[in-house]
């Protein structure tokens, strides 16, 4: 597949644009550092631009599918994800290129637990409600969106599997980190199946033996 990753630079982008070129898909790295890409590989392509204008995000055109990794840089009031989504859809729409994958967090339709939950969801309010306007925005769309909303994100090497549950389910067998590297690979294996149209999916760390 020809993928245009969004976010390309991130702790979580960077590992995607890795690790679809070690899966042989083309990649076009898109970012307003390209200088930050740190790889060179004959099957990827950096494309200047900001997520935030969508004049930029026209260079889109003849690729398969795009994942965009966005989200809040920290807790102040802010619109960033949603922008980029409308920008998104609005490119995407115009060059004829449909599906999307986008990240996500579970914190926002988790139940459990609790009181950790409380904590999290006042802390950064904003990023949240960020992030359900983001996911308003491509509900309302015509593309073949696909959500993955993780939970517990941390830095560190993969395990090689996730826990998934559909849209909405809160996880069985605990809540467990769940690793950029494992992240990555799932968003892959997302934008990858033909079955999961315009669904959300839950992804946590599988238990290690």
């Amino acid at each position: 597949m020809r993928l245009f990753v969004v976010g390309a630079t991130g702790r979580t982008g960077g590992l995607v644009v890795q690790q679809a070129l070690e899966r042989g898909h083309e990649v076009t790295a898109f970012t307003r550092r390209p200088e930050a890409v740190g790889l060179s590989h004959p099957q990827l392509h950096v494309a200047r631009g900001d997520g935030l204008n969508v004049a930029d995000l026209s260079q889109v055109v003849g690729h398969d599918a795009v994942l965009s990794i966005v989200a809040a840089p920290d807790r102040r009031p802010t619109t960033l994800a949603e922008q980029v989504a409308r920008n998104l859809v609005t490119a995407m729409s115009a060059a004829g290129v449909a599906r999307l994958v986008v990240t996500s967090s579970h914190a926002l339709v988790a139940t459990r637990p609790k009181a950790a939950l409380l904590l999290v969801r006042a802390l950064l309010r904003h990023a949240y409600a960020d992030a359900r306007n983001m996911e308003a925005v491509l509900r309302a769309s015509e593309l073949d969106w696909r959500i993955v909303r993780a939970n517990r994100l941390v830095d560190g090497p993969g395990v090689g599997s996730v826990v998934r549950m559909p849209g909405g389910r809160d996880f069985d067998g605990g809540l467990n980190e769940l690793s950029r590297a494992d992240l990555a690979a799932t968003l892959l294996d997302v934008v990858a199946d033909d079955a999961l149209v315009r669904q959300a999916i839950e992804v946590t760390g599988a238990r290690l033996p």
